[in-house]
């Protein structure tokens, strides 16, 4: 991709994040253009661009791109669009153009509701009550447009970055929200999309909301590597399992490490696997936490969340009890060490 900028813009001051992650992408400055070349791991991604506060977010494909970049107003603007989306234009972009007009009430009520409220939103039930409805009618108004173009790629990345990131957390208990998400991504969108790894996650994701791994049923098997690159199996039979999903932005998850390590002291390892599910967006600060904590029983980074989807977490830190024959026996959120404590000594001391 080739990026002209004139001479508002400081070449050195630019930044790229390309949205797949898998590829390398490497940049030239050649008088005033920036060239971006690599290998893109999926038909179209993302690539945005950041200069000062500004960024701008383009859908770019494997054919070659360009566009012409200024700042002005304190913005990036753009112009000369060559084999390249802005993703939200509603003048050279009519899929968002189109979204954007049919969910205008219900962007003006989401807006408003808003005005001069801060974060109140989050710390009053009843306000957060009608944030989450209001989240819902906007998310599910662009449906009906992204399923008039299901084979285009900018649905399905609409889908997932405008119906899926912003409403999925908040509206998790939702059963029929998000079986609604769900039966959309397998039935309405092309099926190629649901076949790429981002669609696989977010199927699995879906999956485990509707249909978590509960007690008293069997727990879900995984052949995975520890953050070190040993081979592990999750749930083997023989002895007990347990599974603490946590992630190191969580306060309450740090506070109970120092109680797995008495875990880890009181059980040997021939009776009880204790297991750290990491959760975070990447290793690198899942190791810190790790080392600095002394974690020394076995950690996964979650990668993909393909367990954590498994199971159903909806909330960290969770704690999840497998016993020697593979059924669930414990699950909790939040903290609850007396009686995780008891149970183990019930079945293992």
């Amino acid at each position: 991709m080739n990026i002209q900028v004139n001479n508002t813009i400081q070449k050195d001051s630019l930044s790229f994040f390309v949205d797949d992650g898998q590829r390398p992408v490497t940049f030239h400055s050649v008088n005033n253009e920036v060239r971006l070349t690599g290998e893109l791991a999926t038909e179209a991604t993302t690539l945005t661009i950041r200069y000062k506060q500004a960024a701008t977010i383009l859908l770019i494909s494997d054919k070659p791109a360009s566009i012409s970049l200024y700042y002005k107003d304190n913005d990036l603007n753009y112009a000369k669009l060559s084999n390249t989306l802005y993703v939200f234009d509603t003048i050279y972009n009519k899929y968002y153009r189109e979204i954007y007009r049919y969910r205008l009430p219900e962007l003006h009520d989401y807006l408003n509701f808003w005005k001069g409220k801060d974060n109140d939103a989050y710390r009053n039930d009843s306000l957060f009550n009608i944030n989450k409805q209001l989240l819902k009618n906007l998310c599910l108004k662009a449906l009906p447009i992204l399923k008039k173009y299901p084979d285009k790629y900018y649905s399905f990345w609409f889908f997932c970055n405008q119906v899926i990131m912003p409403s999925l957390n908040i509206l998790i208990q939702h059963t029929a929200y998000v079986r609604t998400l769900y039966n959309f991504l397998r039935n309405d969108l092309d099926k190629r999309f649901l076949k790429t790894e981002k669609g696989q996650m977010i199927a699995d994701q879906l999956q485990g909301i509707l249909h978590p791994a509960i007690l008293m049923h069997p727990a879900p098997v995984f052949a995975v590597k520890d953050i070190y690159g040993n081979n592990i199996q999750l749930n083997p039979t023989g002895k007990y399992l347990l599974l603490n999903f946590w992630a190191s932005w969580c306060g309450p998850c740090i506070v109970e490490m120092p109680f797995y390590q008495a875990l880890q002291q009181t059980f040997p390892a021939n009776k009880l696997d204790i297991v750290g599910v990491n959760m975070d967006r990447n290793m690198s600060d899942c190791a810190k936490i790790i080392s600095d904590k002394d974690m020394n029983w076995i950690q996964v980074f979650d990668q993909g969340r393909k367990i954590s989807n498994s199971y159903g977490i909806k909330a960290l830190p969770t704690t999840v009890v497998v016993d020697d024959k593979g059924i669930i026996i414990y699950r909790k959120e939040g903290i609850d060490t007396s009686n995780l404590r008891a149970l183990l000594n019930s079945k293992l001391l």
